[in-house]
């Protein structure tokens, strides 16, 4: 678990890392403004028009280029407030959201990125969080080692098997679920600990909830989309994975979760297909 002391700037607009204080007054971004509209840098995500993520590198006191990553919301157009209000759900917008998950996850013991500066004003908001250095997508290790998986990584890859299950039953326990639980959003060290599972780091925690008590629905869709996003993972791994999870052997009583979370899978898909995704 990992605490954080943080300041407020420029009345109330920033909530800064003490960490990372000196970083930003040696780069001069003490303001909303400042931060909201910095320029440089280059877009590594943009997905909507009221949301983008920029790659930024900002120098320390030795003249090293750090990394980090700049997402910003702008006011979404009313049809996105109302939708979530039909499905009966809370509408998630802006960047506070994506803060506070990534403070709990701190807090319950789940590796995440580090949270530098939060910035809100009037519909508009950003989050600036330090770049996870050392690691690389799960995806891309199955991809770079799919020809070595029945040999010499086997034992890797059950590693990280049961390094994915740790952070899906503690997120879980936690009252806590994703919504995007990918293995393209799952980092792990490049250079572990070989007699240990890999500290999993969990990214894009803007969607996640919590709740007193989680319900089976949320639980099977995080299952779900992790299965999806398995293909290259053998029935054996699948079962090494579920194992891990729920703490004991598969029993019978298991198989309604185990079918509703294919079946979530079987649509996610269907719908991943029809939309070219």
């Amino acid at each position: 678990m990992k605490n954080f002391a943080f300041d407020v700037w420029d009345g109330g607009r920033l909530t800064v890392n003490r960490d990372f204080s000196p970083l930003l007054l040696l780069n001069g971004l003490t303001t909303f403004d400042l931060l909201m509209d910095f320029s440089g840098g280059r877009v590594a995500k943009n997905v909507l028009r009221e949301r983008t993520t920029t790659r930024i590198e900002l120098a320390d006191e030795a003249g090293v280029e750090r990394v980090f990553f700049l997402k910003r919301h702008r006011r979404p157009p009313l049809v996105e407030l109302v939708k979530p209000w039909l499905r009966l759900q809370r509408p998630i917008h802006g960047a506070r959201n994506e803060w506070d998950a990534i403070l709990r996850f701190h807090q319950t013991g789940i590796a995440t990125m580090l949270p530098v500066v939060l910035g809100e004003e009037r519909g508009r908001s950003f989050l600036l969080t330090a770049a996870i250095e050392g690691c690389c997508k799960v995806t891309e290790w199955l991809t770079d080692h799919a020809g070595s998986l029945r040999n010499g990584q086997l034992q890797s890859l059950r590693q990280i098997v049961d390094g994915v299950a740790e952070v899906a039953r503690t997120m879980h326990a936690a009252g806590m679920h994703h919504q995007d639980f990918y293995l393209t959003h799952l980092m792990l060290p490049i250079d572990g600990t070989p007699q240990q599972a890999p500290k999993i780091h969990v990214l894009d925690l803007g969607r996640v909830r919590w709740h007193s008590r989680l319900s089976s629905r949320w639980i099977v869709k995080d299952l779900a989309q992790l299965d999806y996003s398995a293909s290259r993972i053998t029935a054996s791994d699948r079962l090494r994975f579920l194992t891990a999870y729920l703490g004991r052997p598969v029993e019978k009583s298991d198989r309604p979760l185990i079918r509703r979370v294919l079946r979530k899978s079987r649509a996610i898909s269907r719908h991943s297909v029809k939309n070219g995704l």
